[in-house]
């Protein structure tokens, strides 16, 4: 089913009087997030899914409800995935499509499609798979412990229409397949057009990788969890510039990454950047700045792995290859996708300082390549997800309550920093930008 049915033209969409997002930073309006419940924990024990964290679903929960909060105390309003699909199914079956749609997405859902009301059927659709009594959560219909809980790898709004996003991940292709749903037949949702659907294309493609710059500009991080050839295809549908940031050493997506420490520190762009004000981002430090290639604290750390007798050289020379490749950039035209090759030779935070841009790292300021401040400081903040912010507004951002140097580095610039609880939310390697899926800014 054409994620492009049922929705406004796209030769109205361009001449739309208001763009959707104008940038990532923009004030909030509307947005769609989606808490984590107890059923969480019954679907990681029913799968056996213990890859690397069980939180106590209740304060996962309520830590999940201090955002909610937050947001809608900074105005925006906040729309649940569960009252999205419960939109989407009333209005499918309105239009006699719902049970087409069963059929072909959640064909063991099908017996029950006459006789349950939307939330009931997607619990069974989690009873039956799962053998577990959990109440209806959508997030059972799908292998994976974490559901639709990161909305932002669902999609991103642009400033006409949706980019709708397909994963690499089979455990996490149902989530795409009811975000498209929702897409085309929720009521709250109708007005959004459809401008690229990565399922369409036939290219992976994650919502945490692409963010907004400006009406004419995106950044996508590719080469991880996004296919770089979804760059140039986005600058030619959208029309508008893209910066393909490189997340990993080569350009092959894969479902399995080689090293998982990797994988995790860059897991999406915003794992390692998000802008925050105006002119002002924060990143991981070294990664992102051409002057450190091949000489920041992780590669110098595993270089000299190699002089052990028990460290497998090919693994740390795949690692370091691996960060040797990661945060270049390179711009593809708007309208064409042909490559422009004024930003060959930097990575992104050497980009965005041409721009004039300032940035703030992740730990706060540090003199160069000291490793101790690197391992004790830095990294335990990343794992906190100190680079994965949310912005409600130009200089107002949203975070976990855990990373200290980096909110004191940004206060000091000025940034009203809002925390709150997320001790049971940052393991599953996701922070407030992964949580949110901005529908309106400006």
């Amino acid at each position: 089913m054409s994620g492009l049915t049922n929705r406004m033209p796209l030769e109205q969409a361009a001449v739309a009087a208001k763009p959707y997002v104008v940038s990532d930073i923009a004030p909030l309006r509307r947005v769609i997030v989606n808490a984590p419940s107890p059923a969480d924990y019954h679907l990681e024990v029913a799968t056996g899914n213990f890859l690397h964290y069980n939180p106590p679903p209740v304060a996962a929960a309520r830590q999940h409800a201090q955002l909610e909060r937050l947001l809608a105390a900074s105005g925006a309003e906040v729309l649940s995935m569960e009252r999205l699909l419960d939109e989407a199914i009333e209005e499918a079956r309105n239009e006699g499509q719902f049970a087409t749609w069963l059929r072909a997405s959640l064909p063991r859902l099908a017996p029950w499609v006459g006789s349950a009301t939307g939330a009931t059927l997607l619990a069974r659709a989690g009873h039956v798979q799962f053998q577990t009594d959990a109440e209806g959560v959508y997030r059972h219909i799908v292998d994976h412990r974490l559901g639709l809980v990161f909305t932002r790898d669902l999609a991103v709004m642009t400033p006409r229409g949706w980019i709708l996003g397909n994963f690499i991940s089979p455990s996490r292709r149902g989530e795409a397949s009811l975000m498209r749903f929702a897409a085309e037949f929720s009521p709250s949702l109708r007005k959004y057009p459809v401008l690229f659907d990565a399922l369409e294309a036939g290219l992976c493609l994650v919502g945490g990788d692409v963010q907004v710059v400006d009406e004419r500009t995106l950044m996508v991080g590719v080469g991880h969890c996004t296919d770089p050839r979804a760059a140039p295809l986005l600058a030619k549908r959208l029309e508008m510039d893209v910066i393909a940031v490189r997340m990993r050493g080569d350009d092959t997506v894969r479902w399995r990454p080689d090293d998982s420490v990797l994988a995790h520190m860059f897991l999406h762009l915003d794992s390692c950047f998000t802008r925050v004000d105006d002119k002002l981002a924060v990143a991981l430090p070294y990664f992102l700045e051409a002057e450190y290639a091949d000489r920041d604290p992780l590669t110098r750390f595993l270089k000299g792995l190699l002089v052990e007798p028990t460290v497998d050289p090919k693994q740390a020379d795949a690692a370091i290859a691996n960060l040797a490749g990661i945060g270049w950039v390179r711009r593809y035209r708007a309208g064409s996708g042909d490559v422009d090759d004024s930003c060959e030779g930097m990575k992104l935070v050497d980009l965005v300082r041409a721009w004039g841009w300032q940035v703030d790292f992740v730990g706060g300021a540090t003199d160069a390549l000291d490793l101790e401040h690197f391992f004790r400081v830095v990294l335990a903040e990343h794992d906190k997800q100190a680079s994965n912010l949310v912005a409600t507004a130009p200089g107002r951002v949203l975070a976990y309550a855990d990373a200290p140097r980096t909110h004191s580095a940004l206060q000091a610039r000025g940034v009203d920093v809002q925390t709150f609880d997320g001790r049971d939310l940052w393991p599953w390697w996701g922070g407030p930008h992964c949580l949110t899926l901005p529908l309106e800014r400006g």
